[in-house]
């Protein structure tokens, strides 16, 4: 029996097995029946029609720079552990804004529109029970939402300290795929160095992208879980931690090859982010960001940057392996 709180938060549900409807078009539909009746929602894609963009040609890879003033607060945001101990957890099932809704997911995950999307469709999946973020456990059901959202999405996570807005609570994203630059020049053979094989899973190195990304391969995601597991278990060791190691990661498949993107973090944020006054520079590196689309919600951010900058921030930020 669905607890009552969790019932009115519903607007459909979906199960890989039972379910005849596609998870895709199901959150589609809730994003255009939550624009109606939530107001928040409804002014953050009001603003996001209105970004402005623009591309830059680093050495060997390409960004795409967005100001959008509607990310500020995800963007500034205090994600230290006295501040995310001393607010109400917002993805908790009764902190959720009274107008939001969402596709019950697995009985064990709730799909919620993002109200400060970077996308088109920009949603959060988050668990149902308030538990910390760490992929590894997790990466059965991150593989999974990769299968059910379908070859026209990518699935995103943030480790707690590489650019997750709720740390204390395990969510993923969903966006259209295609979206991140990242995502096309990884499939060009001549970027892609392999390291190793694990089981029918290829493991490799990009090269001259100008941030560390380890990409596995496979035709058939049924032997990624194990892989993905064994490359964190490895980034362990070579930091001498037991932690999950930092990372943020992007999984999306065409129907015949799966990849899922690792990018190993040295920091969250470069130490521009920290500066006063007119030297600060307000990016933020999480997923999106390591993917090639540097959100600044500042204007005069979004004019300054430059190859320099752009490709000292990703220098900074990535945890470069001696492997």
């Amino acid at each position: 029996m669905i607890p009552t709180l969790l019932s009115m938060k519903m607007h459909a549900t979906f199960d890989s097995i039972q379910s005849s409807q596609n998870l895709s078009e199901l959150c589609m539909k809730l994003l255009s029946e939550q624009k109606k009746t939530w107001p928040d929602l409804e002014q953050g894609y009001e603003t996001l029609n209105n970004v402005k963009a623009r591309e830059i040609l680093c050495s060997g890879f390409s960004v795409r720079v967005q100001h959008n003033p509607g990310r500020v607060r995800s963007t500034l945001a205090d994600v230290g552990e006295k501040s995310v101990k001393e607010r109400p957890c917002f993805l908790c099932l009764n902190n959720l804004p009274e107008n939001q809704k969402g596709v019950l997911y697995q009985k064990e995950y709730l799909i919620l529109c993002n109200p400060m999307p970077v996308f088109s469709g920009h949603f959060t999946i988050a668990s149902l029970v308030h538990q910390p973020q760490a992929i590894a456990e997790h990466i059965d059901a991150f593989l999974q939402l990769m299968g059910d959202f379908g070859s026209h999405w990518s699935i995103l996570y943030n480790g707690p300290k590489c650019g997750a807005s709720a740390p204390d609570h395990l969510h993923f994203q969903a966006i259209p795929s295609g979206k991140m630059p990242i995502e096309q020049e990884i499939t060009g053979e001549k970027k892609l160095v392999r390291m190793k094989q694990i089981d029918s899973v290829w493991v490799s190195r990009a090269k001259g992208l100008g941030r560390e990304i380890i990409v596995l391969e496979a035709d058939e995601p049924i032997d990624m879980a194990g892989a993905f597991k064994s490359i964190v278990a490895e980034l362990k060791k070579a930091l001498n931690g037991d932690d999950e190691p930092m990372l943020s990661v992007a999984g999306f498949h065409n129907g015949n090859k799966w990849r899922l993107m690792v990018f190993p973090r040295a920091k969250h944020r470069p130490d521009a982010f920290f500066r006063q006054g007119a030297d600060r520079v307000a990016v933020s590196p999480a997923v999106i960001e390591m993917g090639g689309i540097l959100v600044t919600p500042m204007e005069k951010d979004f004019e300054c940057l430059d190859i320099s900058v752009v490709e000292g921030i990703f220098k900074e930020v990535s945890l470069f392996l001696p492997w």
